[in-house]
């Protein structure tokens, strides 16, 4: 048995298991393991990606570092897509040839954002390498999550209920002076959270004002 592995687009740590089933009584099924490490011909150090939440003033520049102790490489250019307005980036030579320095810092107040920024290098073993930038920036105030899935998603499935936590980011007292929804749909409970500066929204579902078999959506502000 000859157990093969494609580790293109891979690096550092990885374990790979196999199952194998057979027809002998003794052991029908057992499972094949192949660990190992995976060195890139070019690594991007911590990982190939960036995520901004938190508040735009709050959000400080990060690091990629593009490295390889295999090859001699140069980045020649770089792309970016979807981030303009939201994101910028600057490409440092930390040592040429070696390693190269990715800085990349959110620029937008507020909203939510996804893209890339593809370097492109000299080398044909490995000639682009993708950085991927994604960014949840809010305002003084959080909301986690912003939507919710309620109800019985199934019919042999418990209903669901939620949780949503309103946080200050500055860690400032504040109060809920008021909540608006549908009550026909939903309950809402509202408690002091734990760890303060913000509360624990208890948020259940109305079975009775939703069709067997339908879906609603609503807004709790």
């Amino acid at each position: 048995m000859t157990l093969r592995l494609d580790m293109k687009g891979f690096q550092g740590v990885v374990k790979k298991t196999a199952t194998v089933q057979t027809d002998a009584s003794s052991e029908s099924r057992f499972v094949l393991t192949v660990k190992g490490k995976v060195k890139a011909i070019i690594e991007v150090q911590p990982e190939k990606t960036v995520y901004f939440q938190g508040m735009a003033d709050m959000l400080r520049e990060k690091n990629i570092d593009v490295v390889s102790s295999l090859r001699t490489f140069h980045i020649v250019r770089t792309k970016e897509t979807n981030l303009t307005g939201k994101a910028s980036y600057n490409l440092e030579t930390v040592e040429d040839g070696k390693h190269y320095r990715l800085k990349v810092s959110n620029t937008t107040e507020a909203g939510t954002y996804r893209g890339f920024i593809t370097l492109y290098t000299d080398l044909s073993e490995k000639p682009e390498v993708t950085v991927w930038v994604s960014g949840f920036v809010e305002g003084e105030i959080g909301i986690r999550p912003n939507s919710l899935v309620l109800g019985r998603l199934a019919a042999e499935q418990p209903v669901l209920s939620g949780r949503v936590s309103v946080m200050n980011n500055r860690k400032q007292p504040f109060r809920i002076t008021k909540l608006t929804f549908d009550e026909k749909l939903i309950r809402v409970k509202q408690d002091p959270a734990p760890e303060g500066s913000g509360f624990l929204l208890e948020i259940a579902p109305k079975m009775g004002g939703v069709k067997k078999g339908g879906r609603a959506e609503t807004v709790l502000g």
